[in-house]
């Protein structure tokens, strides 16, 4: 009896061992997240350059010497809420930048008073913009600050841009 539990241990260990290399090498992975939706916004959709300009050249400079120049855009799934982003041509991994935003191409302003350091857009929703707000607290170095918080930004019923909750460590 012990032999052939042996002859069985021999002959299925093996066995067992080719198909677990052979689904672990199949290449399976866990599900992709869902594709984003095609892009169908237009470049008419949004703000045209001149008006981009206008709302840069409104914002007022910080940095002696300086001027704002766009780092980044983009806009909601629906084509209505678009941002531009702005840093001083003088900057540092600290330096204060603005978030721009516009309603199509009417200029809605920026969300906070003054610029702030650290701002990255998250990807867009379907009508909101989420912002990521990062700062500094207590000895964190300028490249490496432990302070976080995002918010929400949509277009208000009465037109305007609307924080969906605080905007963090104003």
């Amino acid at each position: 009896m012990r032999r052939q539990c042996r002859a069985v241990l021999l002959i299925l260990g093996p066995l067992a061992l080719i198909v677990g290399l052979g689904v672990s090498g199949c290449g399976w992975q866990p599900p992709a997240p869902r594709p984003a939706p095609p892009e169908n916004c237009k470049d008419s959709d949004g703000p045209t350059a001149d008006s981009v300009r206008r709302a840069i050249a409104a914002v007022p400079v910080l940095v002696p010497g300086s001027k704002w120049v766009e780092i980044g855009r983009g806009h909601t799934r629906n084509c209505r809420l678009y941002w531009v982003q702005v840093i001083p041509t003088i900057a540092s991994e600290s330096t204060p930048q603005q978030l721009l935003f516009f309603d199509h191409n009417t200029a809605l302003g920026s969300p906070t008073p003054n610029p702030k350091p650290y701002i990255t857009v998250l990807p867009a929703g379907d009508e909101t913009v989420t912002v990521q707000y990062q700062w500094q607290v207590g000895s964190d170095e300028p490249c490496c600050p432990t302070g976080i918080g995002t918010v929400r930004f949509q277009i208000g019923s009465d037109g305007k841009l609307k924080a969906l909750g605080s905007i963090p460590h104003q």
